[in-house]
């Protein structure tokens, strides 16, 4: 029996995917406010409650590490160090010294460790997955992710004072949350090549209009050159006055393109097939395409439905079991959340310094890892 522990308020949306799973248990609340901690796990019946993290290790097999941002790396090293499986919440960290050290942390450790970056399960991203695994777009070279999400009344508790966002998200430059929109579009590349990976970022911002109290840009722009030249752009806004848009992403490719709807019931739009001249270029809905599917989301079951993020809650707890399990590899292991993160960490070096290009590092490149890991 997999036993597994929760800290944090977000890991609870997880619940009801594990407790559908063989061999598996969750075991254990973790929340620093005692009040909550009671309330939680009395609702939803979890017997071990404590309010420190490294004290429900010695009670579990795995943890899910859903607390504040900056607190992602310390608890994952702590459970990774305790040879606990890890699925953490984005982004994996807040500072390069920390990606440093959570790699060096789960090279080490017996268990293994996820980034629970939900938005790579969505429906049409998977499927998207699918045809350019099947080499329908040709070779894709350009793509987009937009994480458009006016949320300021995360930024303050109702007593006026700042919430970890506040400091974390929005109390500095740069793409400071964009696993979200990054990870499907580098996973479609990786589809296509599985020895892509990402060269350099460059940030550039519109300045501050809509809330003076914070530094971070209205919306800011992030570039995300790869290694073979391909070009991804990230857009993050969570800032403007604006219907909220926080899954919006496209493809190009030698063969076909991919646009996501913009407008709410509408479905995205393919485009497949070699240009001619004359030819009957049509869009066609990404419906038409769905018995390209894989089995699980041709026939996903009631779990996966009714779970956040389209599904992806669902799908991110099921593949983390398998990989506690050794059944399958992690679908976003430590040396892709850690690539997806420094682009965050590295946009505000780049913006704070007019957009300039910054080398991201190779973590599976032993040459490139610092003194810390040694």
């Amino acid at each position: 029996m997999l036993k597994i522990g929760i800290a944090g308020q977000r890991g609870l949306a997880f619940l009801k995917a594990f407790r559908t799973l063989p061999h598996v248990e969750v075991t254990a609340l973790c929340d620093t406010n005692p009040d909550v901690l009671e309330h939680n796990a009395s609702a939803h019946a979890i017997p071990g409650r404590f309010t420190e993290f490294s004290a429900m290790l010695d009670s579990v097999d795995a943890v899910v590490v859903s607390t504040p941002m900056q607190c992602h790396a310390e608890q994952s090293i702590l459970a990774l160090e305790a040879n606990k499986h890890v699925l953490s919440e984005v982004s994996a960290c807040v500072t390069l010294d920390e990606c440093w050290r959570l790699l060096a942390a789960a090279e080490r450790s017996r268990a293994v460790y996820t980034m629970a970056e939900n938005y790579c399960y969505r429906k049409d991203v998977v499927l998207i997955r699918e045809l350019v695994q099947q080499g329908l777009f040709g070779v894709p070279y350009f793509g987009e992710g937009e994480y458009l999400h006016e949320i300021r009344h995360y930024h303050h508790n109702p007593d006026g004072s700042p919430t970890w966002r506040s400091v974390y998200q929005v109390g500095r430059r740069g793409c400071t949350y964009g696993t979200h929109s990054l990870g499907p579009v580098m996973q479609w590349f990786l589809a296509a090549d599985p020895t892509e990976r990402i060269a350099t970022i460059s940030c550039h911002g519109t300045g501050v209009h809509t809330d003076p109290e914070h530094p971070h840009d209205d919306t800011c722009l992030m570039l995300v050159q790869l290694a073979s030249g391909k070009l991804i752009k990230i857009r993050l806004d969570m800032l403007s006055n604006r219907p909220h848009l926080p899954s919006y992403y496209s493809l190009q490719g030698t063969l076909g393109v991919y646009e996501a709807s913009r407008f709410p019931g509408q479905p995205g739009q393919l485009w497949l097939g070699a240009s001619e001249d004359g030819a009957d270029r049509k869009w066609q809905p990404v419906t038409a395409l769905y018995e390209h599917l894989p089995e699980d989301w041709r026939n996903p079951p009631p779990e996966a439905l009714a779970a956040g993020h389209g599904g992806g809650d669902y799908f991110v707890a099921r593949d983390f079991v398998r990989a506690c399990l050794g059944e399958a590899a992690p679908s976003c292991g430590i040396y892709d959340a850690l690539a997806w993160t420094a682009c965050d960490i590295l946009s505000e070096v780049s913006i704070t310094n007019g957009g300039t290009p910054l080398r991201v590092p190779d973590f599976r490149n032993f040459n490139e890892k610092p003194l810390i890991y040694a």
